[in-house]
């Protein structure tokens, strides 16, 4: 495939698994992605749609017309996910009106939704809604208070979906800075 002023994609390289400090490229709504030369910063957009039905990572190696060569995997989740280390809490109401609540530790947290670690395996269940509270690591301390469903359970680790993605307060700013 090529870019703009000859930038060049080759293929899927899936034996690449340096995922901490490969650039990630995300996909809009209509599976194109933002290509950023981290030499240049010179960015191209292209059509990713061919990799939209692949199941495991995709990584690709990228040319510039600048001549650098560099490796991006190909993000193709809705938001960006921001691994995080935050401590907090969650409030449950079961079904028989009685009201629990826990600690947690957020691991990871987007624009949808977070992952988060409990100290043994949870009473709730898939479906069940959730409020969360934890405290950002930003400058202000600032304290975080969220609805949301129940989407995952693994072990002790909870995946839960926002009631709403609009963040325009203080989560926002720390998803985007």
């Amino acid at each position: 495939m090529v870019h703009d002023n000859a930038s060049q994609l080759a293929e899927p390289n899936a034996g690449h698994s340096d995922t901490k400090k490969e650039p990630r490229v995300f996909l809009n709504e209509r599976q194109e992605g933002t290509f950023i030369c981290p030499a240049c910063n010179k960015g191209v957009i292209r059509d990713l749609s061919r990799f939209s039905g692949i199941e495991s990572a995709v990584r690709l190696k990228c040319k510039c017309s600048c001549g650098h060569v560099y490796r991006v995997l190909v993000e193709r989740r809705a938001h960006f996910r921001k691994s995080v280390n935050l401590l907090g809490r969650y409030f449950y109401k079961r079904g028989d009106g009685v009201h629990k609540r826990g600690l947690i530790r957020v691991r990871d947290i987007s624009q949808s939704g977070l992952l988060f670690a409990v100290n043994s395996e949870p009473e709730f269940k898939t479906g069940d809604t959730l409020t969360v509270e934890f405290t950002l690591d930003d400058r202000d301390r600032s304290e975080i208070r969220e609805e949301g469903i129940v989407k995952r359970i693994q072990a002790n680790m909870v995946g839960i979906a926002f009631q709403t993605t609009d963040h325009y307060g203080k989560l926002g700013h720390y998803l985007f800075r």
